[in-house]
Order: C-alpha cells, then structure tokens, then sequence
C-alpha cells in the first residue's frame, strides 16, 4: 500500500502550481518590526525622529533632514547572524549591506535652508533557515486538503470531478483522496486515510525589501523644520520549503517560491522648537501606504517515502505565477527630543502602523472565473481575513548619546513592537480567496512582541566618520503546520474517528531570534 501511494503520489505532482499569497505571507514580506540604517541610527535604536541630523532619519521623519548644517555622504555595511540552528547546509551567519546616501545643504542662509538627500536603506532583511515540527495528534495536512476541496469542485454529466485550482484536481485524480456519501450525482465530503503523528517543517528565506529615498528638507528661523521623502521599494524574496508528515503514511510536499516588485509611498514631517531659546523639540510624521506591484513564481512537489528513501524530483515553470498588489497601512509618528549643552541627547518615539488594514488585489479585477467579480481590484475575501486576524501594531522607542569629548561618542537604544495578530489567529484556506485556488503551503506562524536592544560607539574627525553598532532583535512565535479548525466540524472524519471531533494542534514555539553588526564609514562636507 506505502509503495503504491508513493507511486501516487509522484503522479500528483506532476503538475507544478503556485503558492497563493495570503494574509501571513503578506505580513512577512511588508511588516518591518526592526531597526535597520547607519550605525549610529541602530544604536540609538532608531529614536532619531525629534533628534535628527542622521541621514537613516528620511525614512522615519523626513523633517529630520533639515536638521543637518553639513553636507554628508556614508555607506553602511555588517552581519546577521541567527540565535536558533539553521538546517544542515544553511548559514547562520550572513553579509548584509543596509545604507548608502547622501545629503546636500543648499540655500545656506543665516536662518533659513534647504536640504536635498537621497539614501539606500534596506528595509526588511528576509535571511533566515527554519527547522522545526509539531505533534498532530492524528490530525493531518491531507485531511485539511480534503475538506477545502470539498467546496472547489464541480461535477459533469458523467460524474466526472473538476476543481478550480489545479493542485486539488491533481490530487483528486491521482486518488490522495476519494468521495464518499456519493448521492444523486452529488459529492457531500472527500475522505482520506491518513492519520498524523508529527509534521517536520523545513524554510530557508532569502533576499530583503529595499528602500530607495528622496528627500527634500529644510528649515525656517532655526525653529520649524520640515520635510519630503518620496519611497521606492524593491522586494526580492525567495525561499525554498518542505513539509513531511509522518503517520498511517508519509508524504512530503515541496515548494520553491520567488517574489518581486516594486512599490512607491510618500512621507511627511515636521519638527518644531516651541522654545527659541530650548533645544528641547518635537516631531511628527505620517507615512501613506505603500503600493506593490508583484509577481509571484512557485514551483511546487508532492512525493511519498518508501523504505527511508525519498522520491524528490523538480518541476519548474516560470509560466506559474500570479500578478497581484498589497496595499500597506497608514504609519502615524510622533517624537520628543533634546540635547545637553554637546555631551547628552536624547529622543523617545511612538508609531502605530495600522497592519490590520492591509489590503490585497489584482491589477485586472477578474475573480477566478474571469468574471471581474472583485470590486475596485480588491480580494474582498482575503482584506477580511487580515482584519479578523491582524492587529495594529505599536511601536515605542528610545535612544541616548553620550559625548565625553567632542570626537567620541557611546550610544544605547530600545524598541517594542507589539504583537501583529490577535489571539486564535489562524490561516483559514477555507476563505473564498481566488488566491487560496493555486495554493499548496498550510503552515503560518502567529508571531509575539519583538523587543530589540541595541548599543554603539562613534568616532569624529574633522571631516571623516566612522560608528559601529550592535543589535540583539528578540521575538518568537507560534507555529502551525496548518488549520486545524477542520477537525470540528467534518463529519465523515469524526464518523470514522470520533476521537479527533474535538482535536487540536499544539503550537510549537520558534525562536526567531538575531544578532546584526553595523559599521558605517561617513564623509561630512
């Protein structure tokens, strides 16, 4: 029986399809929960926003720009390196490059300027290798297939069964799960043999969104300073991933994906000096949605186990992919900050960014029967899974400088993000998504607070600069090889288990844990 339903099994997979994007998904490429720009902005963790004068700043408070007196020029370079083991063959420990720019101080007048910059800054690091597995209790991922696809089919004149997405319909056709309760030319439920004892999870992410900005700053009177950062995001994500169950019989099913695209958003700021004669001042900066175009590429397997030996062959087709766009959320900031004499500054920070209102589409509109069923561009069904799912987020920060002497500098920083989705979150692929039609991958992990401390050291001369930092970024996470909300519900599993009526996956803890290295090497004009 094991060797026929491998031989099944390879047959199913004959057909490559994609990974859908989805709610999680969405989130990991998009929501930048971490501070990442020059060495001196990660030491301070980020809270330059009332502060300013740092070029990383155009990206957080555009106004902080105007700040600046001198013309600079930096690049910034480092390593991560990951808390938890990567898989057999993966690196911990990664070359990263996160900064390069310039600013340029025109328009100097006694109490008026005009500043004009243009900064790299990589925005969201996605390196990282994932290992880890869950007890399932006799639950299992097939059966979770099952009973999605029960509502995708449709059946003809003969009795013959079709379904919208074309991995379900391999599967079908290949027998990893049958009809039951067959009547009147009418399918009530699929059924499937397995039961689950453990899944092992295997996901080795590459690549980083990037942050291109313009800004535009300057000052009035040396009091009121405000500014304009135009964004260009480019994302490059790619990952390769595993899924094996192990039970009444194994399988494995393997993915490879590719993501890319670009986005555009717009941010503005101020900070203002109420006192003239006070260096204590206040920020505030409200960042728009950023748009993404992207394309999604995926290759997808499904092979069973005989004897130990795995049945792993490749199918890749670069016409499997999907065209869609994500809409990010408002981000709201708001910034106190002051120095001491030129020994002492400090700066506190509050942003909320309100993930829950991430929205999803498609350029042309069309539902999965090509019918233009999705008002103004928009996966109506998908938007409200994000909002039942998703929090907004808070974040506090707050950094300090400490100058002994005018060429030396000791620098620390914090930062909370609060957690990005609510309690009982879940990837529900039963929503009524035309994404969730070519998807294959169940896992998603419900992540925790992220606290992130950070130090660091600058040295000045006349003209060159060098800062270093370190940054230790502190979360963890629920993980979950799929949904179990099935198991409640579907009655020919519990007819013929009753055991698993009230059945639920355990979470599995994952570390997500880093380290990152920064040096920046700067030249002021």
């Amino acid at each position: 029986m094991k060797k026929l339903l491998s031989v099944i099994l390879l047959l199913a997979a004959a057909v490559p399809v994609v990974h859908a994007q989805d709610t999680y998904l969405n989130d990991r490429v998009t929501n930048n929960s971490d501070v990442i720009g020059t060495a001196r902005y990660v030491g301070m963790g980020g809270a330059m926003g009332a502060l300013g004068a740092d070029i990383s700043v155009m990206s957080n408070n555009p106004a902080g720009i105007g700040l600046m007196r001198r013309g600079t020029i930096s690049l910034t370079m480092g390593g991560l390196v990951q808390d938890e083991a990567p898989a057999s063959g993966d690196n911990r420990a990664h070359f990263t490059f996160d900064q390069a720019g310039f600013v340029a101080v025109l328009g100097k007048g006694e109490e008026n300027h005009f500043n004009f910059g243009f900064n790299y800054q990589k925005k969201i690091n996605y390196n990282h290798s994932l290992l880890t597995s869950q007890a399932l209790g006799g639950l299992s991922q097939g059966d979770m297939f099952a009973w999605i696809a029960n509502g995708t089919y449709s059946v003809d004149k003969s009795g013959n069964y079709y379904f919208a997405s074309p991995f379900y319909d391999n599967l079908y056709g290949a027998g990893f799960f049958s009809p039951v309760n067959n009547t009147a030319g009418k399918l009530s439920h699929f059924h499937n043999t397995y039961r689950g004892n453990k899944g092992y999870y295997y996901r080795n992410s590459q690549g980083a969104l990037h942050g291109f900005d313009i800004n535009f700053s300057g000052s009035i009177q040396e009091r009121y300073y405000w500014g304009l950062t135009f964004g260009i995001d480019y994302m490059n994500y790619s990952h390769s991933a595993d899924y094996e169950e192990v039970g009444d019989d194994s399988y494995i099913l393997y993915q490879d994906q590719k993501l890319k695209g670009y986005g555009f958003n717009l941010k503005l700021g101020t900070v203002i000096r109420p006192v003239e004669d006070s260096p204590f001042r206040f920020g505030l900066a409200i960042e728009s949605p950023t748009w993404y175009k992207l394309r999604h590429n995926a290759w997808a397997g499904m092979s069973g186990m005989t004897a130990g030996v795995y049945n792993n062959p490749t199918w890749m087709n670069d016409d499997n992919y999907l065209e869609y766009n994500i809409y990010t959320p408002w981000k709201f900031r708001a910034s106190l900050g002051s120095t001491v004499d030129t020994y002492f500054a400090w700066d506190i920070e509050y942003e909320y960014s309100m993930n829950n209102y991430t929205k999803m589409g498609y350029p042309n509109g069309d539902d999965r029967y090509g019918n233009g069923g999705i008002s103004m561009d928009k996966d109506r069904a998908m938007n409200q899974m994000t909002q039942n799912n998703v929090r907004g987020v808070h974040n506090i920060r707050a950094g300090f400088e400490v100058k002994p002497v005018p060429q030396f500098a000791i620098r620390a920083g914090y930062n909370f993000y609060s957690k990005p989705f609510k309690n009982g979150a879940r990837l529900d692929q039963s929503c009524d998504s035309p994404a969730f039609d070519w998807s294959t991958s169940t896992d998603y992990i419900n992540l925790g607070v992220t606290n992130i401390l950070s130090v660091g050291i600058g040295f000045q001369g006349k003209h060159f600069y060098a800062d270093l930092a370190y940054k230790y970024r502190m979360q963890h996470g629920d993980f979950y090889s799929f949904d179990d909300n099935f198991s409640s519900y579907c009655q020919p599993f519990i007819d013929e288990n009753p055991a698993l009526k009230d059945a639920q996956l355990t979470a599995t803890d994952v570390n997500l844990n880093r380290h990152n290295f920064a040096i920046t090497l700067g030249y002021r004009f």
